[in-house]
């Protein structure tokens, strides 16, 4: 590795790179569930199929000895 690579800290503060990071990545992960809420074939809200169905037709797991 770079042995100059820890000077990039000294022009990032790393207090406000992590939470511009996290601020990012929370606006992101927003964007891309509206966008798939917004589809049709994607649309787990308005699909018709009830959770407690799925939650039936989960396989069963048995405790092993």
């Amino acid at each position: 590795m770079n042995e100059k690579l820890y000077k990039i800290w000294m022009l990032v503060e790393p207090g406000k790179a992590l939470i511009a990071l996290f601020a990012f990545l929370t606006v992101l992960g927003l964007a891309i569930h509206m966008i798939l809420l917004s589809t049709t074939d994607f649309n787990w809200l308005e699909d018709g199929i009830p959770a407690s169905s799925a939650q039936a037709s989960a396989v069963q797991v048995v405790p092993q000895r």
